[in-house]
C-alpha cells in the first residue's frame, strides 16, 4: 500500500525515465547471459580443434561485449540514481509544503527536529531503497531470469537443482525482512529524538554555558548517540543474516551442480564445454540472486520510513475555509468574543483524530488540563485599544492566537464586524490583521525583505517609509550595506531593539485595521522600550489594537483593560476604574510599584 501511494503519486510522473532505465536493463541483463554461451563456444571450438577461431573472433566479441555491457550499466546507473533523487526531491518539496502549511497544533505539539528528521533522515532511506528497488529488483532480476533460461536452454536437468535449492532461502529472508521494518521503524524514531536533543541543544547554547551545564548536555547526548548506535547494530545484524543465507544455499546448488555434471559428462550426455558454461551462468547468478535475497530487508526499512513521510503528508489541516467562505476585503475592526472557549487537550485530539491517529496524549508537552479558555465574552469598537494582563498561563496569549485563527476555539463564537471568523476566507482574515510579538521572528535574508514581509510586491520607498515610521531608519542606514544588509539567521546580527523595530516595520508597511501586539516589548531594555512604545503608538493610530503586556504601565491608556486570571476575564474596566476595585489588577499594579498617580 505504501508503495503503491509512492508509485502512483511521485513516480508516475517520471515514467519515460523509468522505461529508458529499464530498456538499459534489459541491455545489462542480455549482455550478462552472453558470457557464459560465449564462453561455451570458445570451449567446444577449443575442443574441436579450432583454435584460431577461437583467437582471432573470441577476443574482439568479449571486448565488444564488455563495452556494450559497461555503458550500458553506467547510463542506467545514472538513470536510476537521478530519478531516485528527482522523486525523493519531488517529496521533500511536498513534505516542506505540508509543514509550512500544517495547523500551528501541529507544529507546536512536537519538536521541529523530528520534522527534520522525516524530511531529511526518512527520506534518505526512500531514496537508497528506490535506487536498490530499481537495481535489484528490476535489472538484477531480469539477469537472473535470463540467466535461469540460458541455464534449462545448457541443461534442464541441472537447472532443475538449482530451482529446488535456491527458494529454501525465502522463508528466513522474508522473517529478517518483517523484523527489519519494525527495527529501521524504531530507529528513525530514535533518530528523530537524537536530532531534536541536538537542536534543543545548540539553540540553548547560551543557557547551557550561563549554568555550565556542558557535562550534563554532553551525557545526554552521549547516551542518545549510545541508543542510535545499539539500535543501528541491530539493524544491521539483521541485514547481515542474508548475506550468509544465500552463500550456504549457494554452495549447495554450486556442488550439487558439479557432481550431476561430472555424472552426464561421463555418460556422455554434455560436452565440456556446456558444463563450464553452466557452471559460469550460475556463478553469474550469485550475485543478482543475492542482491535480490538482501532486497526484502532494504524494502522492509524503506517502507517504515515511507509511512512516517506520508502520516506527516496525510494529516489534515483543520484550520481550513469554510465552503461558504467569504472575502470580506479591508474590514472596520470591530471584534466580539462571545462565550468563547478553548482547550489545547481537546484540539490536539481533536487534530489526531482527524489524522486518524488515535494518540489523543500527543498533546502538547506541558500542555495543562484546564482549559486555556472559559467563557471569555467582550466587545472591542473598531480603533479601540484594548489591553490584556493577568498572571503567567491565564490565557492572554491564547486570546491573540484565536483571532488571526491560528487555533480555532473550542466553544462560543469570535466575530469581525459581525462576521464569524470561521465564514471569512483565512487569506482575507489574516490581511486584516498585523501581529508584533515578544519574539520578533527575522528570516535569513536582507533588512529591506524582512519587511517586505509584510506586504507581497512593496516598493523600496513604501519599506523605507515603514522603517521611518518605525524609527528604524537610522540603524539600517548605519549597518554594512543598509537595507540590504543580511539581519543573520534569526536576525542574530542585530540587537533585540533593532529586531523589533523592523518587526514592527514590517506591521506598518502591511497597514492592516487589527493589531496584535503580544508583549512586543516584554524582552526589551528601557533605551529600546522607549524606542519601540514611540513607534507602536504611532502604529496604533487608527487601528483596532489588542495588546497582551505584563509591564502595566504601558497599557494604562488602554480604552478597555481586561484582567484574566485560569482562564477567565475577572476584572474589566479602565486603569483609573480598575485601581478603585483594589483587586487582582491593583494588585499586580503595586507588585509594579506602578498606582493611579504614576
Amino acid at each position: 500500500m505504501v508503495m503503491r501511494r509512492i508509485w502512483s503519486g511521485w513516480v508516475r510522473p517520471y515514467i519515460g525515465r523509468l522505461i529508458g532505465a529499464l530498456v538499459l536493463m534489459a541491455v545489462v541483463a542480455a549482455s550478462a547471459a552472453a558470457y557464459p554461451l560465449l564462453t561455451r563456444h570458445i570451449f567446444n571450438a577449443l575442443a574441436d580443434g579450432r583454435a584460431a577461431e577461437v583467437i582471432w573472433v573470441a577476443p574482439p566479441l568479449i571486448i565488444l561485449l564488455a563495452l556494450v555491457k559497461g555503458v550500458a550499466l553506467f547510463l542506467q546507473t545514472v538513470q536510476v540514481n537521478a530519478l531516485a533523487l528527482r522523486v525523493t526531491t519531488d517529496l521533500q518539496k511536498d513534505m516542506a509544503r505540508a509543514l509550512i502549511t500544517a495547523d500551528l497544533g501541529v507544529l507546536t505539539r512536537e519538536p521541529a527536529g523530528a520534522f527534520m528528521s522525516r524530511i531529511m533522515n526518512d527520506l534518505n532511506l526512500v531514496r537508497e531503497a528506490a535506487v536498490r528497488l530499481a537495481n535489484n529488483l528490476v535489472r538484477d532480476v531480469l539477469t537472473a531470469i535470463v540467466l535461469i533460461a540460458t541455464m534449462v536452454w545448457l541443461d534442464w536437468l541441472m537447472a532443475l537443482v538449482v530451482l529446488a535449492v535456491y527458494p529454501v532461502a525465502l522463508q528466513p529472508i522474508i522473517r529478517i525482512g518483517a523484523r527489519q521494518r519494525k527495527a529501521s521503524g524504531h530507529l528513525q524514531e530514535h533518530m528523530e529524538d537524537v536530532t531534536s536533543l541536538l537542536a534543543e541543544t545548540l539553540q540553548g547554547a547560551r543557557m547551557v554555558k550561563a549554568y555550565q551545564l556542558e557535562e550534563s548536555e554532553t551525557r545526554r547526548t552521549r547516551l542518545a548517540f549510545d541508543g542510535l548506535y545499539a539500535r543501528l547494530v541491530s539493524l544491521l545484524t539483521g541485514r547481515a543474516k542474508v548475506d550468509p543465507i544465500l552463500e550456504i544455499v549457494g554452495g549447495v546448488a554450486v556442488g550439487g551442480v558439479i557432481a550431476l555434471a561430472g555424472w552426464r559428462v561421463s555418460a556422455g550426455y554434455l560436452a565440456v564445454g556446456d558444463v563450464i558454461a553452466f557452471i559460469t551462468t550460475l556463478i553469474l547468478l550469485v550475485q543478482p540472486v543475492r542482491a535480490i535475497g538482501t532486497l526484502n530487508a532494504v524494502t522492509n526499512e524503506a517502507i517504515a520510513a515511507a509511512s512516517r513521510v506520508l502520516a506527516l503528508l496525510d494529516r489534515p489541516n483543520r484550520i481550513t475555509d469554510a465552503k461558504d467562505a467569504v472575502d470580506v476585503g479591508r474590514m472596520s475592526g470591530a471584534i466580539s468574543f462571545a462565550d468563547v472557549g478553548f482547550d489545547y487537550v481537546v484540539d490536539a485530539a481533536a487534530s489526531d483524530a482527524a489524522a486518524s491517529d488515535a494518540a489523543a496524549s500527543d498533546a502538547q508537552p506541558g500542555m495543562a488540563a484546564a482549559p486555556a479558555l472559559v467563557d471569555v465574552s467582550f466587545d472591542i469598537a473598531a480603533g479601540q485599544m484594548v489591553a490584556l494582563c493577568g498572571p503567567s498561563g491565564s490565557g492572554k496569549s491564547t486570546v491573540i492566537n484565536l483571532l488571526p485563527r491560528f487555533f480555532d476555539s473550542t466553544a462560543g463564537t469570535i466575530t469581525i464586524d459581525g462576521v464569524d471568523l470561521r465564514q471569512i476566507g483565512i487569506e482575507s482574515l489574516r490581511n486584516n490583521i498585523a501581529l508584533v510579538s515578544q519574539d520578533a521572528v527575522l528570516f535569513d535574508d536582507t533588512v529591506a525583505a524582512n519587511i517586505a514581509f509584510g506586504r507581497s510586491g512593496a516598493s523600496r520607498d513604501d519599506i523605507t517609509a515603514a522603517a521611518k515610521a518605525a524609527a528604524a531608519h537610522d540603524f539600517i542606514m548605519a549597518l554594512d550595506g543598509g537595507y540590504d544588509a543580511p539581519v543573520g539567521t534569526m536576525g542574530n546580527r542585530l540587537s533585540g531593539g533593532q529586531r523589533q523595530r523592523i518587526s514592527i516595520a514590517r506591521a506598518m508597511l502591511k497597514d492592516a485595521p487589527i493589531l496584535l501586539l503580544d508583549e512586543a516589548t516584554a524582552a526589551l531594555d528601557a533605551d529600546s522600550e522607549q524606542q519601540v512604545q514611540a513607534a507602536l503608538a504611532r502604529l496604533q493610530k487608527g487601528r483596532t489594537t489588542l495588546v497582551v503586556a505584563h509591564r502595566l504601565a504601558t497599557i494604562r491608556d488602554a480604552d478597555l483593560i481586561l484582567v484574566m486570571e485560569a482562564g477567565q476575564i475577572v476584572e474589566r474596566g479602565t486603569h483609573a476604574g480598575l485601581i478603585a476595585q483594589d483587586g487582582l489588577y491593583a494588585r499586580l499594579c503595586r507588585l509594579q510599584s506602578l498606582d493611579s498617580a504614576s
